[in-house]
């Protein structure tokens, strides 16, 4: 059950960035040590990830270039690489904002959809811990945040 549950976390993530694998350099150890997400960066949020999709199609950039890992103690963190930076460019977020963002949506809304089954000792490993103020913020947001999160790319590659 457990797997399947990691997969399931594994999968709406990575599956939401449309992505494939490939060696990053790790980040910062305190990667979630960040303060709590606001409605403005959520609003911001859903605004901008199917953008950040759609760079990730057209640049063939894949899942490995940011993804969600456990570190060398065993906490969840996130990796990414300079594929992704030209994506930041010119851009209100950093990509430890933004990618902090998507993490801790991604897994509140599988908190929301799936409750205990992705709680307590059911919680996948590379899943951050989620505090009742992000779960709240994203209950008022699960619309929105479906919709950016299931977001379509415009196939303009010839590929899939």
């Amino acid at each position: 059950m457990t797997v399947r549950i990691h997969s399931l976390f594994a999968t709406l993530l990575v599956g939401a960035m449309l992505c494939v694998v490939v060696p990053v350099a790790a980040q910062a150890a305190s990667f979630h040590d960040q303060p709590p997400m606001t409605n403005v960066e959520i609003e911001r949020f859903c605004a901008d990830f199917p953008a950040f999709k759609q760079f990730m199609y057209e640049n063939r950039v894949t899942g490995k270039s940011a993804h969600p890992v456990v570190d060398k103690d065993g906490n969840p963190s996130f990796r990414w690489d300079e594929k992704v930076l030209p994506w930041f460019e010119g851009r209100d977020w950093t990509p430890e904002r933004f990618f902090y963002v998507m993490t801790h949506c991604s897994a509140a809304m599988s908190m929301v959809r799936m409750g205990d089954k992705v709680t307590g000792a059911n919680r996948p490993k590379d899943m951050p811990l989620i505090g009742a103020y992000e779960l709240n913020l994203v209950r008022q947001y699960e619309g929105q945040l479906l919709e950016a999160l299931s977001a379509g790319v415009k196939k303009t590659l010839g590929r899939y």
